[in-house]
């Protein structure tokens, strides 16, 4: 069954949703161009947060921080593509 015959709001399209978003996450995104597209979409506060951890040397707090927020750009371009797949048709319950 394709999904042009499931509703997105349901519990099966956003099941088919959320693990499109996780094989996105664990197979497509390369991990260093992902903090460097990541570090390069802070903006002036998230600038300011890493110049503190610079600051105060804290580099497990920088490199904690970095993570995170590269975890959140890849999570926001993953339910992009997924939501986009979905709606285009490409992904299925099989």
């Amino acid at each position: 069954m394709t999904t042009l015959w499931i509703d997105p709001l349901s519990d099966d399209g956003q099941e088919l949703i959320d693990n499109r978003i996780n094989q996105l996450i664990k197979t497509d995104y390369k991990p260093a161009n992902l903090v460097n597209e990541a570090v390069a979409e802070f903006t002036v506060k998230e600038n300011q947060q890493v110049a503190d951890y610079i600051n105060e040397n804290n580099m497990t707090g920088l490199g904690n921080y970095i993570y995170l927020e590269a975890y959140d750009y890849a999570y926001t371009l993953a339910t992009q593509q997924a939501e986009r797949e979905f709606h285009n048709g490409e992904l299925n319950d099989e």
